[in-house]
């Protein structure tokens, strides 16, 4: 999903960081029915630690901090409790993390920092971190390198052609006559490289061991002893990790050391490092295994698709032909499995974002409950609701093997009294988000969502996408307007006089010529234009947002219009009473809408021609409406005080057979109304039981800190009552207060079934 704005780039420009980030707090993302997606950071259980208060979030490295950025495309770093380490300050194209700094990398320099925060320096050309005190650094006039001091002054005096990272006092660099040599942090030269071999990479392993080419072949070359290591027997050698390295010999992998000692043969018919020491091996008979560099097995399957290129956090994934996903250990071979799904990143040790049912998912791989998902439909106020729907258009892979194509949710409406306008609606939304922003833009990709808003009587739905891919990518933003009671489409045309445009263009910035403003978007308060930016080698594309209200706009505003009629009248649906069912459910109830729903479910019924929605709801009501939402049903066993053979009785015992009247059993009273609180227990059962995690009393005591009533909760319900306003299912009420002891009426009974 993509934010308002230049969100859908942040997706191709990713920040940086440790892919080994230590701990349990994992960030996550959500988009709300503004079209904007929102990051935050959960724990394993799920439970919210830092809100979804920024634009995007980074992972958290192993130093304890965390890139972020916020809504004006700055960039901080922050630690664990949120607190911020690097203010905001220009995104770069990167932020990288080593053990004692961050780098701030742009296109031409990097900015380093102390992971306290405290500023270290800026540096031209900068390469990788500083390494025994000294950094590499690139002359963008001259392509050579040198290396520099924390101070910005230079080490030592030469340039080179190429040059490495110090490693334990030592690095390898090309002098600008072509001779190899290994050097000190001095720049004194150690030792000079024969001229009938190349080092493949400029890097020194172990005491004195580099990969070298003699155009054709690779071999092991010693800088201590003057000497080939190994005869130049290998069609490739990888670059070495914790003293291994990967080598190819006609067409079988091995795995050699820094010495040239063979630890595995070369006889896999391929071979790639997938971190932590752990190697992913094709054999001959067509199985896939996770190896270690003596061979040893950690996981073997002969149904594989794709997978085994990453390790994190102990952990990584292949899937198979049926489509389902395999989690395996480093370290006891399977994890789990999820089902139909796709795009697996690895979060924690124990938790996992997959995509599943076309919705980015956050699953506990321990218990295979989802954590966390993205909403698959919003309530917009008035009965109407927003449900996404996904569409993909493959239309081949790109240079660097990524999928090229489209990959677009839009909103289906519901809940029109008028279908057949409602049905117009519709397919006007269809057509204009499978068309996309041009015909020419029909050849590029297309990634992004939507967003959508009741604007009195008018529906407003806007595209929150990036069209193409890299530079020359564009934010795609352009929206429709349609009267909710005709189906009638307004442009804005339909709200200004035919002479608006020289009086827009005198109250928007005069930046950019008139035309650059781009697919105005009306509202109650006005119209905003947008100023889209194309995305460059050095900047990603964004959106410049300016309202310009009704009053502003007071000259050139048609107020007999019927567009600006219908954008200051409230929607009510024009449902009569007769086609609800009840005599006493009004066109203009409020909650018209959760009653027809629940009428149509058969969730909750009235009685002889009456809902009645203001009245208390029933314990044994509230038993047979979940037992009816859930298809459940009982043994026959009934709490103590509950007889048989009444017409609610099946259903609480259903209830209570499934668990959902734990904590409520005990003087269970199905004729009386049922209380706030015990209402909110058995919703808070509902949602453990679909896999959300009870709350501690530290959590519970941060949520209900703002409740005035709060000390009258029962005790016993403090956490099921904190739990349920978590998740958004209650609300406080305009005092402050909760009201525990209170009740639900039928009404609100019916609105809560609707989004549970």
């Amino acid at each position: 999903m993509f934010k308002k704005t230049l969100s859908a780039l942040a997706v191709a420009c990713v920040m940086l960081v440790s892919a080994a980030a230590a701990g349990t707090i994992f960030p996550a993302e959500y988009t709300d029915i503004d079209g904007v997606t929102r990051a935050g950071y959960l724990d394993e259980d799920g439970m919210t630690v830092l809100p979804f208060a920024y634009a995007q979030a980074g992972d958290f490295a192993d130093c304890g901090l965390a890139a972020v950025e916020n809504e004006q495309w700055q960039t901080a770093v922050i630690d664990r409790t949120g607190k911020l380490v690097i203010a905001y300050t220009d995104s770069p194209v990167s932020v990288d993390f080593s053990d004692t700094m961050v780098a701030y990398r742009y296109t031409d320099h990097s900015v380093y920092y102390a992971t306290d925060g405290k500023r270290i320096g800026s540096y031209p050309g900068a390469v990788g971190f500083f390494e025994d005190g000294l950094l590499l650094c690139r002359n963008a006039d001259t392509g050579l390198y040198s290396y520099v001091k924390q101070d910005g002054s230079t080490a030592f005096s030469g340039s080179y052609r190429k040059a490495g990272a110090f490693s334990n006092g030592r690095t390898l660099v090309q002098t600008q006559d072509g001779d190899y040599q290994a050097i000190d942090t001095k720049g004194t030269v150690l030792y000079t490289l024969p001229n009938d071999v190349t080092p493949s990479y400029m890097t020194i392993y172990g005491e004195s061991t580099v990969v070298v080419t003699n155009g054709t072949n690779q071999a092991l070359y010693s800088l201590s002893e003057g000497k080939l290591l190994t005869e130049f027997l290998y069609n490739t050698i990888s670059e070495f990790h914790d003293g291994e390295a990967m080598v190819r010999q006609i067409n079988r992998w091995g795995i050699m050391d820094t010495t040239g000692k063979l630890l595995t043969a070369p006889t896999y018919y391929y071979l790639s490092y997938m971190g932590e020491g752990l190697y992913a091996a094709r054999s001959e008979d067509g199985s896939v295994s996770a190896v270690d560099a003596g061979g040893s097995l950690s996981y073997r399957t002969l149904s594989y698709i794709s997978g085994f290129s990453e390790l994190r956090y102990g952990l990584s994934w292949h899937n198979t032909a049926d489509g389902t996903l395999i989690f395996f250990r480093k370290n006891g071979g399977f994890a789990a499995s999820v089902k139909e799904a796709e795009n697996p990143t690895i979060l924690t040790e124990n938790v996992v974002c997959v995509t599943q049912d076309d919705t980015r998912k956050y699953i506990d791989l321990r218990s295979g409950k989802t954590l966390f998902e993205q909403p698959k439909s919003f309530d917009l106020g008035g009965g109407i609701t927003a449900k996404t729907v996904h569409y993909e258009k493959f239309m081949g892979y790109q240079q660097d093997g990524t999928e090229h194509g489209w990959d677009v949710d839009f909103p289906e409406i519901s809940g029109l009294s008028d279908k057949k306008v409602q049905n117009t609606i519709n397919s006007e939304i269809r057509s204009f988000f499978l068309k996309g922003p041009s015909v020419t833009a029909e050849y590029d990709a297309l990634e992004g969502s939507y967003g959508a808003s009741v604007e009195g009587s008018v529906l407003v739905v806007w595209a929150n996408c990036v069209s193409g891919k890299g530079a020359g990518s564009s934010v795609w933003n352009n929206c429709l307007a349609f009267d909710l009671h005709t189906g009638t489409q307004y442009t804005l045309n339909d709200l200004l006089t035919g002479d608006y445009i020289e009086t827009v263009k005198k109250l928007l910035p005069d930046d950019h010529a008139i035309y650059l403003y781009s697919y105005p978007r009306i509202s109650t308060k006005g119209v905003t234009y947008f100023y889209n930016e194309y995305e460059s080698a050095s900047r990603r594309a964004y959106t410049e947002e300016y309202l310009l209200t009704f009053e502003q706009l007071s000259d050139v505003l048609n107020q007999n219009s019927a567009c600006y009629k219908a954008l200051m009248t409230s929607y009510s649906p024009k449902v009569s009473a007769a086609a609800t069912g009840y005599s006493d459910v009004s066109s203009t109830c409020w909650a018209l809408q959760y009653i027809n729903t629940v009428t149509e479910r058969k969730l909750m019924t009235g009685a002889n021609g009456k809902f009645r929605p203001d009245d208390k709801i029933t314990a044994a009501e509230v038993c047979t409406a979940i037992a009816r939402q859930r298809g459940l049903s009982g043994s026959g066993a009934l709490p103590a005080g509950v007889r048989a053979g009444e017409w609610y009785s099946d259903a609480v015992s259903a209830v209570y057979a499934n668990g959902l009247l734990e904590g409520l059993s005990d003087n269970f009273r199905p004729t009386a109304a049922m209380t706030r609180e015990d209402a909110m227990q058995l919703f808070a059962n509902l949602l453990q039981a679909d896999g959300a995690a009870a709350m501690s009393d530290a959590e519970t005591a941060q949520t209900l800190a703002s409740v005035k009533d709060a000390g009258s909760i029962l005790a016993d319900r403090r956490n099921a009552v904190a739990l349920c306003m978590q998740k958004g299912l209650v609300q406080g009420f305009s005092d402050g207060t909760i009201k525990p002891q209170g009740t639900f009426t039928r009404a609100e009974f019916a609105k809560l079934l609707t989004t549970i």
